[in-house]
């Protein structure tokens, strides 16, 4: 009987446990497209922009396609690629397009043993 009882709790156990689980994100949609977690990019931050180094230098994949330093991105000229954000010059105007808002680099003090 107890065996009876034991094979019962745990046949109940293994069909409850998938009602709270997380469904699997899709790997073909780009992230925050509704489907399970990944967050969404932030509407000021380039969305799909990324840095490669190809050879010792940096690029910006957009979409396909890779731009290095002095190529032109739309009307704009890459000045400057970092890890974190793209300087551009269009005509006089020279602006840096971050790739994460919000987020701030700094140094951080060594501590002290």
């Amino acid at each position: 009987m107890s065996r009876l009882r034991l094979l019962g709790l745990l046949c109940l156990t293994l069909a409850v446990l998938p009602l709270g689980a997380q469904s699997l994100r899709d790997p073909t949609l780009p992230p925050g497209s509704g489907m399970g977690g990944g967050a969404a990019p932030a509407r000021s931050s380039p969305g799909g922009w990324t840095v490669i180094v190809v050879d010792g230098r940096r690029h910006v994949a957009v979409g396909t396609r890779l731009y290095a330093e002095g190529q032109m991105l739309g009307r704009a000229r890459i000045e400057r690629i970092n890890e974190t954000e793209v300087w551009l010059r269009e005509g006089r105007e020279l602006r840096k397009v971050p790739f994460f808002a919000g987020v701030v680099r700094r140094s951080v003090p060594p501590t002290q043993p």
